[in-house]
């Protein structure tokens, strides 16, 4: 499962009153745009969050997670760029969670916005972290989401909780003793289990869906068993 990497460097920040993603209430049980609420379009874009990825723009996003709090490039080891947003907490009924986008840009004009802005640092991966200060924000706007990863804003939830809102998925990858990746390749979803850190729920169109290396079918014996 491939995390943004801007969401590496924030991913252990503090949420604050960690609330959980609750079944829908009398408050929230007409909403559409829970984190479970996963629909492939008749166009092949992905339906989350009331956005479609693939055609839906930065300026959709910010309409429904509210103004971006960081963006940046990111130059990996075999040299392409991806260009990342991050929008901090958001509330999604009674969900708080943080989001980060991947845009889908041509690497000749990620290339374009490195030279622009050339101060670096190293992130977590390894990776060339450049942040993004000299950039045309119209152009920025008129962009489309790739994908969407996110964060809730609780900890070690349990694969229980994933299946019943999920599914089971079709494959898994054992990440670490306490993690596992689990993958719906035809709804476009990776979800991160982590026993001690956050989970991460990242969503992309099907037609771009890409499997980790090294997965394996899911196998329900593979479960920890309830304490």
């Amino acid at each position: 499962m491939k995390i943004p990497l801007i969401l590496l460097l924030v991913i252990a920040a503090v949420l604050g009153g960690s609330l959980l993603l609750q079944e829908p209430n009398s408050a929230n049980q007409h909403r559409n745009d829970l984190p479970w609420m996963v629909t492939l379009n008749t166009d092949g874009t992905l339906g989350v969050f009331d956005l479609a990825l693939g055609t839906s723009t930065v300026t959709d996003a910010v309409k429904k997670f509210g103004h971006i709090e960081d963006a940046a490039l990111f130059q990996h080891q075999d040299g392409t760029l991806d260009l990342e947003l991050y929008f901090g907490s958001v509330m999604l009924g009674p969900i708080k969670a943080k989001i980060v986008s991947r845009l889908d840009v041509p690497q000749n004009k990620l290339n374009e916005l490195m030279t622009l802005n050339p101060e670096r640092e190293g992130s977590p991966t390894g990776d060339w972290k450049f942040a993004l200060r000299n950039y045309d924000r119209e152009w920025l706007a008129q962009q489309k989401l790739l994908n969407l990863s996110y964060i809730p804003g609780t900890r070690s939830l349990d694969h229980a909780f994933f299946l019943k809102r999920f599914g089971e998925p079709a494959m898994m990858l054992q990440e670490s003793e306490h993690a596992v990746s689990w993958f719906y390749p035809e709804k476009g979803l990776s979800i991160l289990i982590d026993q001690e850190a956050y989970e991460v729920i990242e969503y992309i169109q099907p037609s771009r869906f890409s499997l980790a290396e090294g997965a394996v079918a899911f196998d329900k014996a593979s479960l920890p068993t309830a304490n």
